[in-house]
């Protein structure tokens, strides 16, 4: 056991994100959350002498679909060390008779550790959540973690056609005041709880000077845009020759409305768009349907599909040479997307759910038009591609926003945040 002396103490993170077992040394992750995790632990220094991460041990199709996206991470050079809690293929009733199993054994790294951080739990799979609570029981400095707030999406989930009545009906009376009570017992009981928005700070917080909000960008300063390579990117904007390279990265589901950008881009060349390309970055389960839809609307000959891209250096040197992110979520999203797109040199453009309209608030630049009207969403890109002189005003304010806001500075302050948990 580790004592919990202030020189030699255990971080323990518990998280619904899927890790892989690979040998008795080392473990397989998503590759942006395996840079974070190193660079948290250093940034911790004595704070987590240890880091812990209590996870789901991640299935064998899921291994198999995103091997090539995945960061390997060393136990014994690295010092992160994986727990694995139950498997992620656990239907309900799996999870259930499992239940008493994983408590325990969740509750014995929470027994060893300095410091709990782990968020709310769905209503059906009881766990993260659960390890603040015997945090708290235990004496331990605990740390809430949100990173997105979802209070609206059961509405927009219904008004898009995404959910039935009853999966709405379900949300609403079970699943969110469930949440919601977690919630409101983190924001007054635990040591430290982060919110990734302003308002759901403002609601939860009240304030609470323990309820911070908190950015969580994922891109680090290496990752930013040369000046040399932005000003040469703004400067070829001026020739009307030069293409307008568009771009969405991440995941290819239904709720990011990859098919509400195509269908905007469609309604955009009606407007006058010429000479764009659409870079499409990611896989998923709705790759084949996207790609179908894009030569139904003509649009075979601006469109690619480039597959996955591992989180760093080489999704970057991509991205730097793009202009515009495009954003439409189905439903209330905090993708790291946004805030990588900055970093690369790029304005957004994207649906009015409440992250991006904080974005703009805070000074990034972001266009945003009415959720989800396609066809707005079409005229703003067909307008921002008119006046290419304020588009290269809009490149260099993003780099702005995005030097003021990278992954080191904003987990400097939760270092600092919770340093002072300690005194």
């Amino acid at each position: 056991m580790t004592k919990n002396d202030g020189s030699k103490q255990t971080y323990l993170m518990v998280l619904p994100v899927p890790a892989r077992r690979l040998n008795d040394h080392q473990f397989a992750i998503e590759s942006a959350f395996a840079d974070h995790l190193r660079l948290l632990r250093r940034k911790l220094g004595d704070l987590a002498s240890t880091l812990v991460v209590a996870l789901p041990q991640m299935s064998d199709a899921r291994y198999q679909a995103l091997k090539a996206s995945l960061a390997t991470v060393d136990e014994t050079t690295d010092n992160i060390h994986f727990a694995a809690m139950y498997s992620e293929d656990l239907g309900r009733l799996g999870y259930f008779k499992a239940f008493p199993g994983i408590m325990r054994a969740l509750y014995k790294e929470v027994r060893q550790a300095s410091v709990v951080h782990a968020g709310c739990s769905e209503l059906f799979r009881p766990y993260e959540f659960a390890s603040l609570l015997m945090g708290r029981a235990l004496g331990r400095k605990t740390i809430s973690v949100t990173d997105i707030d979802n209070r609206k999406s059961p509405e927009m989930n219904l008004k898009s056609g995404r959910w039935s009545k009853r999966e709405y009906l379900s949300t609403i009376l079970l699943h969110r005041p469930t949440k919601r009570l977690q919630q409101t017992v983190a924001a007054r009981t635990c040591s430290l709880v982060l919110l990734k928005g302003a308002k759901m700070a403002h609601d939860y917080g009240k304030g609470r000077p323990n309820v911070k909000n908190f950015l969580d960008s994922a891109f680090s300063a290496e990752h930013i845009i040369p000046f040399a390579q932005l000003e040469q990117k703004c400067a070829a904007l001026s020739d009307p020759a030069t293409p307008l390279d568009l771009t969405y990265f991440g995941r290819l589901v239904g709720y990011k409305g990859v098919d509400h950008m195509l269908r905007a881009l469609a309604h955009a060349k009606t407007l006058g768009l010429q000479n764009f390309r659409f870079h499409i970055i990611g896989g998923g389960e709705e790759e084949s349907a996207l790609k179908a839809l894009t030569d139904t609307l003509g649009l075979q000959h601006e469109v690619i599909f480039h597959g996955s891209v591992p989180f760093g250096k080489t999704l970057f040197e991509r991205l730097h040479n793009c202009h515009v992110l495009l954003a439409a979520p189905l439903s209330e999203d905090t993708p790291r997307s946004a805030l990588d797109a900055l970093a690369s040199g790029q304005a957004i453009v994207a649906y009015n759910t409440y992250y991006y309209e904080e974005l703009k608030s805070a000074g990034a630049p972001v266009t945003t038009v009415a959720w989800p009207d396609e066809k707005a969403l079409g005229q703003a890109i067909a307008k921002l591609a008119r006046d290419r002189n304020q588009l290269a005003m809009r490149l260099r304010d993003a780099v702005t926003f995005a030097q003021e806001n990278t992954q080191e500075i904003w987990l400097d302050r939760r270092v600092e945040w919770t340093r002072a948990l300690f005194g």
